[in-house]
């Protein structure tokens, strides 16, 4: 019998730890768009000259260049959130910068979270190009937690709620 709990106790050790690792995907509409907010794993930054002089075939590139992380991760952050968004019309991706994106740990004192407004820049996966471009940063999440995600574009907002 023991054996039997020894064995199930790390499947369930296994599962809880390859599914912090897998990847979310929540798609909202608004009157204009379709916004769907990825959390991944922790992404590498690099700015355009970096990935022009390093040749990283993983990662994201920052468009905006003044920025330069040197090939580090931003921030102190343990998952990659990003949104992008496109045009509910066209389907095509919109390079509108949300105005805001503000994340909530729902889990955190018996739901009375602290709202935290993100620090957002456009970038783009380097194996995917331009059509992945998105709005994004490294965040920092716990596991098991719920959490909800408020972005607002031209005035219309969306919410989207997601476990860590």
């Amino acid at each position: 019998m023991s054996r039997i709990a020894c064995v199930l106790g790390a499947f369930l050790l296994l599962a809880a730890s390859a599914s912090a690792a897998t990847a979310i995907h929540v798609i909202r509409t608004t009157a204009s768009y379709t916004l769907m907010l990825s959390v991944g794993p922790k992404e590498t930054m690099y700015t355009a000259t970096e990935v022009k002089a390093k040749h990283p075939t993983s990662g994201e590139v920052m468009l905006d260049d003044s920025t330069s992380m040197g090939g580090m991760s931003m921030g102190a952050g343990n998952r990659h959130l990003e949104l992008q968004v496109k045009s509910r019309t066209t389907n095509h991706v919109l390079s509108l910068m949300p105005s805001s994106i503000t994340l909530a740990d729902t889990s955190a004192m018996s739901g009375m979270a602290m709202t935290d407004k993100l620090h957002v820049m456009a970038m783009y996966g380097i194996a995917e190009g331009m059509s992945d471009l998105h709005y994004g940063n490294n965040v920092k999440l716990t596991a098991g937690h719920m959490y909800k995600v408020v972005a607002t574009v031209k005035g219309e907002k969306a919410s989207f709620t997601f476990r860590a």
